[in-house]
């Protein structure tokens, strides 16, 4: 497939095929093969174990919902522990891509309320509820005493 753009998050990937079904933009990738380096070890291995398909909900193309069809590889080291690929596409144990993630905290702080901005990414209202929480919590401190209050105060 030959594009003459790059699409938003997968610059690092090799899309494969591209297509579409009931309005969505359906699009299969890779990552560009290499010697990965295990983490416990610090070894390099091009073994690889096996590989496994990971469906994964992507930003719009077109105004048309877009899923990645990603063949994630799973190296095995020479100590016999297995491990994924890292990529730039999506973290472990997600169903999104970390554009999309970006995407909605971006606009569940600007928009107007979590039930518009969760229609608007074809998610839950919990989603966007708790990627907000995930922002949020970095800029919020906790305190352990709140400061005196001035009694001499005319309401």
């Amino acid at each position: 497939m030959q594009f003459n753009m790059n699409l938003p998050g997968l610059e690092s990937v090799i899309v494969t095929t591209d297509g579409g079904a009931r309005g969505e933009f359906l699009l299969t990738c890779r990552v560009t093969y290499y010697k990965a380096p295990m983490s416990c070890c610090g070894e390099r291995t091009s073994r690889i174990h096996d590989y496994r398909i990971q469906k994964v909900q992507h930003l719009k193309v077109f105004k048309r919902t877009s899923y990645l069809f990603y063949r994630k590889r799973k190296y095995v080291c020479s100590c016999g522990k297995r491990f994924a690929e890292n990529n730039q596409v999506v973290d472990r144990y997600q169903r999104h891509s970390k554009e999309w993630n970006q995407a909605l905290g971006l606009c569940v702080i600007k928009g107007k309320n979590f039930k518009d901005t969760a229609s608007q990414f074809r998610t839950s209202q919990t989603t966007a509820i708790r990627r907000f929480n995930q922002i949020s919590a970095v800029s919020l401190e906790e305190v352990d005493t709140l400061p005196p209050v001035n009694a001499k105060r005319k309401f």
